[in-house]
């Protein structure tokens, strides 16, 4: 039976409750029922954490820095499609901790433009349809900053500064035509359990929850 490789991205501003859904997904979607989850770090998080490099501290520009991000994603969503084909079984999921378009959101849509293209001349279009599905996770600085905190080392955003994050990254991802958005509600948490492990069985491992979310991002002018 040919594999059935589902590619899926996680996406949204600071403190949105990403690494809590891989954690789910992780225990939904297991190998005893045939299923193998592939999951790709935050690409920026790991050069921040473990390089020291980091577009901050003088160390170097935010355009110098997404060169090395958008390298360093390449390499590792290429690491996870071989892997797929390696594995024994054949329902893949790989999910995406952020993925290319989200540098869009640090730098002009012209330096983003230029610097994918230093890779094998990729444009939007094409980085846009090696993605099955993009869910945009809305973060908890909007609505919800009781919850907000800077667990995570390598951020350091105020709440105001996680707000417009999160619509320059969601704004990064509206041309997507598979864009699901994802409320920060009081039933997260019971929405990335059982709601996803049930449409397992249907064509694509797509949550009810995130398939009932029309993408409402703006288009971006042309």
């Amino acid at each position: 039976m040919a594999k059935r490789i589902t590619k899926i991205v996680l996406t949204g501003g600071p403190a949105a409750g990403k690494t809590t859904l891989v954690s789910r997904v992780l225990k939904e979607f297991k190998q005893e029922d045939g299923w193998r989850v592939i999951t790709i770090p935050e690409t920026a998080t790991e050069l921040i954490s473990g390089f020291g490099i980091k577009p901050f501290d003088n160390c170097m520009s935010m355009l110098q820095f997404q060169d090395f991000v958008v390298g360093d994603q390449i390499h590792k969503e290429k690491l996870a499609l071989d892997a797929a084909q390696l594995v024994p079984e054949d329902n893949i999921l790989i999910l995406y901790d952020r993925a290319l378009m989200d540098d869009k959101a640090y730098v002009s849509d012209e330096e983003f433009a230029q610097v994918i293209a230093r890779f094998d001349g990729r444009t939007e279009e094409r980085v846009l349809a090696n993605y099955d599905m993009v869910l945009h996770l809305i973060t908890c600085a909007k609505g919800a900053e009781f919850a907000y905190d800077l667990g995570n080392n390598a951020r350091t955003e105020s709440i105001e500064f996680a707000r417009e994050m999160d619509d320059r990254t969601l704004r990064a991802w509206s041309a997507h035509p598979n864009l699901r958005i994802i409320d920060n509600d009081a039933n997260f948490n019971n929405k990335i359990g059982s709601r996803w492990r049930k449409s397992a069985s249907t064509s694509s491992p797509c949550p009810t929850w995130a398939r009932s979310h029309k993408n409402t991002a703006p288009r971006p002018s042309t």
